[in-house]
């Protein structure tokens, strides 16, 4: 595999593989519950956080679905945390629900709600207390950010990795982008397994409304960039994850990269995203 150039596309058993345990992203609105309940039993569920939903309401369903006996992962926004009292007091009730992951972010809040700028901030708040993480996610830009220049991201990551255990990507629809981006990573010492953030199975109208209602806007924003992928998505009622997935499985491969495994953002669109997983996991599957 040139470094410029893109992999084979992966056979049927290296999209399942890279499929086997996926995780699902849902935004916590009312009734997001009964839609989780759709996926299998112990599935990994991310629950967003948003300023205008609020982290009591990602709290909330973060732990309606633990007792439930999904493997849930809340959002922990830094700007959304007031202060070192505040971080203490929701530590404290998702150990009490028995959650031992956490994907830790900046957020939007503006103004941040108290002293922590920067999901980096509060890593380093949340490594003076004792809690219950095992794991702890950040996340990675492989095409960027609007905001911030790609050397402060890499310097971020830097910063964060003594404090996660991996990354995950942004939304990207560039397998190629996506694999430079990761030897990038793996040049300047960055070591995290990555996570690959991928859409799930999602209507355009249902992006569009989920998107404007909580201010989950990154897909929308990347579209808004690249033209062509918003075209396409607009003659279409649904987007077809196969041919990206199949082309990010041609990397998973690669031991130098280091990918480990798919986070899938769902939009909520969360049975179409599990039946399309569980098409292109079936030759993992046990015979009937």
């Amino acid at each position: 595999m040139s470094r410029g150039g893109a992999p084979a596309i992966a056979d049927q058993s290296a999209l399942s593989l890279l499929l086997k345990e996926p995780r699902y992203e849902v935004i916590p609105v009312q009734g997001i519950e009964q839609k989780v309940a759709a996926l299998p039993y112990g599935a990994t569920v991310t629950i967003t956080a948003s300023p205008k939903l609020g982290i009591d309401r990602t709290l909330d369903v973060s732990t309606a679905l633990a007792a439930r006996g999904f493997h849930v992962v809340p959002h922990l926004a830094a700007r959304m945390v007031a202060g070192r009292g505040h971080l203490e007091r929701l530590v404290q009730r998702l150990e009490a629900s028995r959650i031992h992951e956490v994907f830790v972010i900046g957020g939007d809040a503006d103004p941040p709600a108290g002293g922590y700028a920067d999901a980096g901030d509060l890593l380093e708040e949340l490594a003076g207390l004792a809690h219950p993480f095992v794991r702890v996610g950040i996340g990675g830009y492989p095409e960027g950010h609007p905001l911030i220049a790609d050397d402060r991201l890499l310097e971020a990551l830097r910063r964060k990795q003594p404090f996660a255990s991996h990354v995950v990507t942004q939304l990207c629809f560039d397998a190629g982008a996506l694999a430079e981006w990761t030897r990038d990573l793996r040049a300047a010492g960055v070591t995290l397994p990555v996570v690959v953030g991928l859409p799930g199975v999602v209507e355009r109208r249902k992006l569009a409304e989920i998107s404007l209602k909580t201010g989950v806007g990154a897909s929308l924003r990347y579209l808004r960039k690249h033209g062509r992928q918003l075209v396409t998505l607009a003659r279409s009622r649904r987007y077809d994850p196969t041919s990206l997935a199949e082309a990010v499985a041609g990397y998973a491969d690669d031991p130098a990269l280091g990918i480990g495994g798919v986070h899938l953002f769902t939009f909520n669109q969360v049975e179409q995203t599990r039946d399309w997983v569980a098409r292109n996991a079936r030759v993992l599957s046990p015979p009937a």
